[in-house]
């Protein structure tokens, strides 16, 4: 399950929060959770607060009284406690940019997380020149987001609505001659702000993890718009993970989305069909394997990798046409699906944290199929995960990162199951209610019994 402690990793770490839509409820929900779990945090902030948010901390103290011994005391009987400046009326002053990084060096501190934005109770914004104040020291960089936003007018929805304006217009978002303060937030323009180099990343360190948070999800529409900002901020190389939930709620994340690959074994002889390469029989406007690849792109897949290796040609070109890589199995023809997965993997970059394995004759696996086995991976169920339908085990295969290199280690004479049963207790089972798990298109007559069903248009 997701433990949002582990935000912060289990070295010393100093996380920073930037953006709008509930920084300050996020900070002190983490600092909560990494307490709970043995941590001592400090909460601050680089720049102003509400004099009224230091009693959501045990301890608040001003920078003068953060003593390292004062500090010790509090820490050993509290666990966390809030650090700010000077307090002026009804804000307190941020600390020293250099502060955090000086507290994160004692003894007896774990973790220090830094509100180092303000949005004025905005679900979104785009920083002015003098923001954010982001310690240079920072290892991991949330940029928050209120989900609430989209669809909302920026001059409304935004703080520093000007400056989204500006940003926005740069970007020439497609069909959008320009972009007003009268114009709405969509998700498209939200993921691309939060991870601008001047929206949501600016002056992120370049050390520092980047992990945006969708907050303030509330009902099934919000969830939705939220997945659908998490599927395009990972289309940012700087966006190691995006975590979606509600910081004030009694589990902050309900879901970490992270890239993963479609591996699309297509290499095979399709000895059992006869004299065809079975990928390659017409099925509706395409192929076989067309239709697989449709089914995983409409999903919400990062991207696909099919493997080539019998018919490479012609099985690279119904790829390509659909706008994906492969790469070529020279060994196709020995241990053919273990060969394949394993020359996939090896090609995978390294942000790539699990690969749903497919199979190219199973076109009847549709994204609804797909997503709820993604789903059960984001919501941190398992690394491992199959789908059962009537209570048997079928396919595609989800397998996480962790499991890469004993993949690569299996002996030729293996098979990819042999790692499902070899962790037996960690593969989590999603039942799904069609048999398109269980069907594979092997022999002649099952891919006649799909044209006698309908399934099937042989006129191309």
């Amino acid at each position: 399950m997701l433990h949002f402690w582990h935000l912060a990793g289990p070295e010393p770490a100093l996380v920073s929060l930037v953006g709008g839509g509930g920084k300050t409820s996020l900070m002190i929900a983490l600092a909560q959770a990494l307490v709970a779990n043995g941590r001592a945090a400090i909460v601050t902030t680089t720049t102003r607060i509400f004099t009224s948010q230091l009693a959501l901390a045990p301890v608040a103290l001003t920078e003068e009284e953060a003593s390292p011994r004062r500090l010790q005391e509090t820490l050993a009987q509290h666990g966390w406690c809030m650090v700010v400046g000077r307090l002026n009326g009804e804000k307190a002053q941020g600390v020293a940019v250099e502060r955090p990084a000086q507290w994160l060096a004692q003894p007896g501190v774990d973790v220090v997380l830094v509100e180092a934005d303000g949005s004025r109770m905005r679900p979104f914004k785009v920083p002015a020149d003098h923001e954010p104040v982001v310690p240079p020291e920072t290892t991991l960089l949330i940029p928050v987001v209120g989900v609430q936003a989209v669809n909302g007018r920026i001059a409304t929805a935004a703080h520093r609505p000007e400056r989204v304006v500006s940003l926005a217009q740069s970007l020439k978002p497609p069909g959008v001659r320009s972009v007003t303060l009268n114009s709405r937030l969509t998700t498209t323009l939200i993921a691309q702000l939060l991870t601008h180099p001047q929206g949501g990343l600016k002056d992120a360190p370049a050390a520092a993890r980047v992990i945006p948070f969708v907050n303030q999800i509330e009902t099934a529409v919000h969830f939705k718009q939220a997945r659908q900002i998490a599927a395009l901020a990972l289309r940012s190389p700087a966006v190691s993970s995006v975590l979606l939930g509600t910081a004030q709620g009694i589990t902050p994340v309900w879901e970490r989305h992270e890239r993963i690959t479609a591996v699309i074994l297509a290499a095979g002889q399709s000895k059992r069909m006869g004299a065809v390469t079975k990928q390659l029989l017409p099925w509706g406007q395409t192929t076989m394997l067309g239709q697989t690849i449709a089914q995983a792109q409409a999903s919400s897949l990062f991207d696909c990798l099919v493997v080539t290796g019998h018919e490479a040609e012609a099985v690279a070109a119904v790829a390509q046409a659909a706008g994906v890589a492969t790469v070529h199995n020279p060994d196709y023809a020995d241990g053919e699906m273990l060969s394949s997965l394993k020359t996939a993997v090896a090609h995978l970059p390294d942000q790539i944290q699990a690969i749903l394995v497919m199979l190219a004759d199973q076109p009847q696996v549709d994204r609804t199929i797909i997503d709820q086995l993604l789903h059960a991976y984001w919501r941190g169920e398992s690394d491992l995960i199959a789908p059962t339908y009537d209570g048997q085990r079928g396919n595609p295969v989800l397998i996480g990162r962790a499991y890469f290199d004993e993949l690569l280690a299996l002996p030729a004479d293996a098979a990819p199951r042999d790692l499902l049963r070899r962790y037996q207790d960690r593969l989590h089972l999603v039942p799904v209610r069609s048999e398109a798990v269980l069907i594979d298109l092997d022999r002649p007559e099952d891919y006649e019994r799909a044209v006698e069903r309908g399934l099937v248009n042989r006129k191309q």
